[in-house]
């Protein structure tokens, strides 16, 4: 996976309900009313304030005048190799899927499902109104066009339909930096995202981030969860190996 910091970590929410009214102090501000849909385009730079859309309008809002909505399916920048290897587990079934940023095009989206025994991969498209699409039926948002493709196919050839992916066990998050003594071992900082792969040594787990695979220290790293803005360790802090 790319280096997920855990503010990009959490960026499994694509859309915010704005729960008051905001007026644009700036020129690169949004303004909204209470009750607007946003779309969240960024969160990595400040968690006060996020990127947005609104009516094909881009601008700055403050985090503190919105409520996010889930969306487990929402990986954020995955790359195209991890989500393969994710959704090619066995236990992954035809349908399976994830949304992603695009590597080669950032802002953009592509969604890679699970279809027999591989894994296809849909651009998500937008027209000049900034709506988002993969074939003829357009939409406002990313959440709509998923719930669209639950019952219609997204690809032309053979019919697949959108169903959620388990997320509890498929990531953990590292608490601290691990820096390799052997070869084999995965290095990785303190934040990054892991893609968990193989964990039935309950001391060293197996895993893969940036396409590079091994294996590292099971007490190094928690359970991702979305919601976590940081890591709650004390700096400075490393367990033993």
């Amino acid at each position: 996976m790319t280096h997920l910091q855990a503010t990009q970590a959490n960026g499994r929410r694509m859309e915010a309900v704005a729960e008051h009214d905001f007026q644009a102090g700036s020129p690169d501000e949004l303004s909204f009313k209470r009750g607007n849909i946003l779309k969240v385009l960024n969160k990595d730079e400040d968690p006060h304030w996020y990127k947005a859309e609104l009516e094909g309008n881009e601008g700055f809002i403050p985090s503190n005048y919105i409520r996010m909505t889930e969306c487990n399916w929402y990986l954020g920048k995955i790359t195209r190799n991890d989500a393969e290897v994710l959704l090619k587990k066995p236990n992954v079934r035809d349908g399976h899927f994830l949304v992603r940023q695009c590597e080669s095009s950032p802002g953009e989206f592509s969604i890679s499902v699970r279809f027999q025994d591989s894994v296809q991969h849909f651009k998500v498209l937008r027209d000049q109104n900034g709506k988002y699409y993969l074939w003829a039926v357009k939409f406002s948002s990313l959440n709509e066009l998923v719930a669209y493709h639950r019952t219609a196919s997204v690809s032309r050839t053979h019919t697949i339909l959108l169903s959620d992916l388990n997320v509890e066990t498929r990531f953990v998050q590292a608490l601290f930096d691990f820096n390799p003594q052997e070869s084999g071992e995965l290095a990785f900082k303190r934040g990054d995202v892991i893609t968990l792969i193989n964990r039935d040594d309950p001391n060293w787990w197996e895993g893969q981030l940036n396409n590079r695979r091994g294996i590292f220290p099971s007490n190094y790293v928690c359970p991702y969860n979305s919601n976590r803005s940081n890591t709650n360790v004390a700096p400075g802090f490393t367990p033993a190996p």
